[in-house]
């Protein structure tokens, strides 16, 4: 029972880990595109408009990579926890479903419309649907962070007469995570800084060369 147990853990680390990595920096190129189009739209220099394009392209791949290695992890909450997710179903599963529902369909959504719809919507448009992009983005990340913390502070829960959890506020499981989604929004930040500056260097640096 217990090499199971450790097994269902190191299986689930893993997962999470790696999936972890890639809504990280979806997040962080989110907020840098939403600036780029500002400052196209502003602006008029065509340049920050060919950027927001190019990073859009890594964002969509980025984001392509994030849902594939979320599913198995979705799964494994019935598969390896099948009875944590039957006891505590009715909090978890209130942010899980809200990031699904409502978090990836907004950025799926509006994602699509950014990369293939500019020349119909027109810049004014097609910075909101960055901006959408953007929201979508965060907001599931709010999502799974709201469900992580609960995990590690539940609060916000009642027990029901059959023994499982039921939410007994909202809210209350909501902004349990703010403190701990601000320290996050900085990893996201600096992590979309950091792979855009390296890949500003690696497409000037070569043609510098060559100069």
């Amino acid at each position: 029972m217990e090499d199971a147990l450790l097994l269902h853990r190191l299986q689930f680390a893993f997962t999470v880990s790696f999936h972890y990595l890639f809504p990280q920096l979806t997040m962080g190129l989110a907020l840098l595109i939403v600036i780029m189009k500002w400052l196209a739209f502003r602006t008029g220099n065509e340049l920050y408009n060919n950027s927001a394009r190019f990073w859009a392209k890594i964002f969509a791949f980025n984001f392509a990579i994030g849902v594939v290695t979320g599913i198995p992890m979705e799964f494994q909450f019935g598969t390896n926890w099948a009875r944590f997710s039957v006891f505590a179903g009715g909090v978890i599963g209130q942010t899980l479903a809200m990031e699904g529902v409502f978090a990836f369909f907004l950025e799926s959504s509006f994602l699509g419309l950014f990369l293939f719809g500019e020349k119909k919507l027109g810049q004014r448009l097609h910075f909101f649907t960055s901006v959408m992009v953007f929201i979508g983005s965060w907001l599931s990340g709010y999502f799974i962070v709201a469900t992580n913390a609960w995990m590690q502070h539940p609060v916000a829960y009642e027990v029901g007469a059959n023994g499982n959890l039921s939410l007994s506020s909202f809210w209350g499981l909501l902004f349990l995570s703010m403190d701990r989604m601000a320290v996050h929004a900085q990893h996201d930040r600096r992590s979309g800084y950091i792979v855009v500056r390296r890949g500003r260097h690696w497409r000037i640096l070569p043609s510098r060369a060559q100069a």
